[in-house]
């Protein structure tokens, strides 16, 4: 196999996982990021029964959550978190639902202040 085909292979199954983790909370996928510096996957569970009714879609919570900086206590960090939700119906039709956010987080979901 040539070494272009190879790597045009691993770019496709590199990129058809991206999304592959599958959260069922807000605080799994945060301490992800916490921990690796980014975590990208589908969120289920009651956030995504939120997404769902909030916008009529049925279609799927991706998420990512990417750490920006540590905070002074240790386990915490700054995060910019992406909500998209997709398959939300529009009078122009079908788009993504994007919340984009910032937050300050501790993987014991304790508020980072200093002790």
């Amino acid at each position: 196999m040539k070494k272009s085909t190879l790597l045009f292979a691993c770019l496709v199954v590199t990129s058809s996982t991206a999304w592959a983790a599958s959260y069922t909370s807000p605080h799994q996928l945060m301490s992800d990021a916490i921990r690796n510096g980014q975590a990208t996957g589908t969120l289920t569970g009651e956030v995504n029964d939120k997404f769902t009714k909030q916008f009529n879609s049925r279609g799927p919570l991706l998420v990512n959550a990417t750490r920006l900086s540590t905070l002074p206590r240790e386990g915490c960090a700054r995060l910019e978190v992406i909500f998209t939700k997709k398959q939300v119906q529009t009078p122009k039709g079908l788009t993504d639902a994007i919340l984009k956010t910032q937050i300050n987080y501790c993987l014991d979901g304790a508020p980072p202040v200093a002790e």
